[in-house]
């Protein structure tokens, strides 16, 4: 009941929350001022200029180039920019404006440029050394006035910059000019740091077109050694909205409140929350490198319409919307919130599906605690929207927990709530035709943000409508990774999120999606590291995060999504591949599942390669597994009975394999009388003899079948051995020989 209190008052009113909208003030002195307002260049004060010319009112500075991308691509934020330099200002006339320029403004964003006009005015005197620690104090002293109006304000800090062209650069004093313009800009940066403002470092990109461009002149895009022309500006421009595109979204996210206090608070352990200390204090656990197979499972409220695939709530707002109108409704009256009554999970057996997954083999499994969608498969005292208080009204994660670590499995959970953030966004139909910005499920839809430059999904996602069905972002290699554009209050609670679930479970694995893998949350990352393996040293547990791409320097297990993307050759840290039995990971109708023999064959390539294999089954929603998807995993366990000698507990060889169809893996001796073991995998066998070149014929003992624990004859010629099996297939067509050595 607690949980649902804060929401009836606005679920008394038919509210929708509506995209508030950004005031950006940039001020700064002639290079910002562009002619704003018809100055002509001059010093006119902001009250005198004129502010209702939309023609002149920004001026024509880098300004206007920013203000004209945020305004053109995206007319619904009504974007309110304020151009606010005023030719020939330095710190001390923005000071005596600051006031009302500045604090009366009320700007959601405040972008600064300062400080070439202080270095020139003090070379007109030069009566005594230029005063920095003065400089900094009062320019740190402007900040904290605009942060006391308006605490939530973001700051954008842009460093002075001076070029060896024209009247400047040919004066005498330019190297002192430039060399008292290199420290203001680093007073800045350390400024910058302190505030938590976008640092823009106007002084280096202009260095870099020097050494991108040898055969231009600097004039190219600084004319007179302090103004930038019109390329130069455009320069400035793409600076500004590449660095500050994550600033320019609007503040109707919900979140729940969280202090500085509660997202430090961590149990006491080795760790740190910097990788030098990650990286040396972690161990890939020795239980994970000997499971080799393991379950993931994507169940939860997208697998009630069963339809295209678990991304389904993104879908039926953009690529399946016609479809999802004609089979459920319009999406204003019905929307993926009207699924979770649907969702009841009503034959959802937590010891059936541990007694399966053990019969398959499986040797740890890993439930999706929460979706891209929102929804918490778990009892969370952080949000109503929640298995237990909703739909199954169960904790299946729970539930789930006690009867897979009863059958002696380890038991992980995937959390992807990062990517909630844009993720159900409608990118071909209108707004006011969903129920997403409806104020009474704000803490379930977010509302969901409008991607800008950077997607949740991930650095270099695109964007786009899916056509329907699809289960990954599009990436585009050739765009930079970018500053992930989730807000601070998001990524809080998101943490806080993470914490609960790592203190309710104690969770013997943690996955993350690629919506991790921006460098940007490196601070946010590295404190969930920090809270689940100091939390785990009290447990006294091996465990692990998992992780896709770079997302995690050090202190985790990589993951690879899908076998397309697996290793085919030993890898530089230990490695599984989550694959899912069908074509897509969540239940859909008429799932197209993979052959038992094909997910054999993938789990010995992995193995020989250093990696596990996890595979994802999708329940229905009523918490049934279907049948075909049960007997595919009982093959494979029958098909590990029988073989699982040569996968469990492995390393790979010296050589992973011979061709496309013979693996090799390997197990030390345990003791110094007793020789190493080395185990052939054929993938698909013919019955007849077959060469091995990788073993040295003279170090072997003798050769066992482990289809019928049967001695096999071998021959050694030319550095070959001939094993001189036959007639020993198995149904599934994978076989293993282990060979020991003397």
């Amino acid at each position: 009941m607690r949980k649902i209190i804060a929401y009836i008052i606005s679920a008394l009113f038919s509210l929708t929350l509506q995209a508030e909208n950004v005031r950006v003030l940039f001020i700064g002195d002639s290079v910002t001022d562009g002619g704003w307002g018809n100055s002509a260049g001059h010093s006119t004060p902001s009250d005198k200029r004129n502010q209702w010319d939309l023609n002149h009112i920004f001026g024509h500075s880098y300004m206007m180039l920013c203000a004209a991308h945020f305004q053109s691509n995206l007319p619904e934020y009504d974007y309110e920019f304020m151009n606010r330099g005023i030719s020939g200002d330095d710190l001390t006339r923005l000071e005596a404006r600051w006031e009302k320029d500045v604090i009366k403004m009320n700007p959601d964003v405040l972008s600064v440029l300062v400080g070439t006009n202080d270095v020139h005015y003090y070379l007109e005197n030069k009566e005594s050394d230029f005063d920095f620690a003065g400089w900094e104090l009062r320019y740190r002293g402007l900040l904290d006035q605009a942060r006391d109006s308006n605490p939530k304000i973001r700051f954008v800090l842009g460093t002075p910059f001076v070029a060896k062209v024209g009247k400047i650069g040919a004066d005498e004093d330019y190297a002192l000019r430039d060399s008292l313009i290199h420290q203001l800009s680093g007073i800045v940066a350390s400024i910058a740091k302190d505030y938590d403002a976008v640092l823009l470092r106007y002084d280096e990109l202009f260095a870099a077109q020097k050494n991108e461009h040898p055969l231009v002149p600097i004039k190219q895009w600084i004319w007179d050694g302090i103004h930038p022309t019109a390329a130069g500006h455009r320069l400035m421009a793409d600076l500004w909205i590449k660095q500050c595109s994550h600033l320019m979204r609007t503040d109707n996210r919900k979140t729940i409140r969280v202090t500085t206090e509660e997202l430090e608070t961590c149990p006491e352990g080795p760790y740190q929350a910097n990788w030098q200390s990650v990286a040396e204090h972690y161990r890939t656990p020795q239980w994970f490198k000997d499971a080799k197979f393991g379950i993931f499972i994507h169940w939860g409220v997208y697998s009630v319409p069963a339809a295209g695939s678990e991304w389904y709530p993104k879908h039926m707002y953009n690529g399946l919307s016609a479809a999802h109108r004609e089979k459920w409704g319009d999406q204003k009256t019905f929307g993926y919130k009207d699924f979770i009554p649907m969702f009841k999970a009503e034959n959802f057996n937590p010891q059936q599906w541990a007694e399966l997954f053990k019969a398959a083999g499986a040797r740890y499994v890993i439930p999706t605690a929460e979706h891209h969608d929102g929804f918490a498969m778990y009892d969370s005292k952080l949000t109503r929207w929640d298995a237990k208080d909703m739909g199954p009204h169960r904790d299946i994660i729970g539930e789930l927990a006690e009867a897979v670590r009863g059958k002696g499995m380890k038991f992980g959970v995937s959390n992807h709530r990062i990517e909630n953030w844009d993720f159900m966004y409608p990118l071909n139909m209108s707004l006011d035709d969903t129920d997403l910005m409806n104020l009474e499920y704000a803490d379930l839809y977010g509302p969901p943000q409008k991607p800008i430059m950077q997607s949740g999904m991930g650095p270099k996602a695109l964007a786009v409508p899916a056509t329907g069905g699809a289960t990954e972002a599009i990436i585009n290699e050739a765009a930079e990774e970018g500053r992930h554009p989730q807000s601070n209050a998001f990524l809080n609670e998101w943490e806080m999120r993470v914490h609960e679930i790592i203190d309710r479970y104690q969770p013997d694995l943690l996955y993350f999606d690629n919506g991790i893998n921006y460098r940007s949350l490196d601070p946010w990352k590295l404190r969930i590291a920090r809270y689940y393996y100091n939390s785990a040293w009290q447990w006294q547990k091996e465990v692990s995060i998992q992780s896709k791409s770079q997302a995690y320097l050090a202190g985790t297990i990589m993951d690879f999504e899908r076998e397309s993307r697996a290793p085919r050759q030993p890898y530089d840290r230990y490695w599984q591949v989550d694959d899912p039995i069908g074509n897509k990971f969540g239940y859909i109708e008429g799932l197209k599942l993979q052959s038992t023999e094909g997910i054999i064959r993938n789990l010995i390539d992995n193995v020989a390669c250093g990696g596990n294999l996890c595979l994802n089954i999708s329940p229905r929603s009523d918490g049934t597994i279907p049948d075909d998807q049960q007997q595919i995993l009982l093959t494979i366990g029958r098909w590990l009975k029988q073989y699982g000698e040569a996968i469990y507990g492995t390393q790979p060889y010296t050589v992973f394999g011979e061709g496309r169809n013979i693996r090799y893996t390997y197990k030390p001796s345990a003791t110094p009388k007793k020789g190493d073991t080395v185990y052939i995998l054929i993938k698909l066998w013919d019955g007849k003899p077959f060469t091995c070149k990788a073993i040295p014929a003279d170090k072997v003992k003798c050769i066992t079948s482990l289809s019928d624990n049967k001695s096999v004859a071998y021959q050694s010629s030319n550095e070959e051995i001939l094993v001189k099996a036959e007639n020993k297939t198995t149904a599934v067509g994978s076989v293993a020989f282990r060979v020991e050595m003397k």
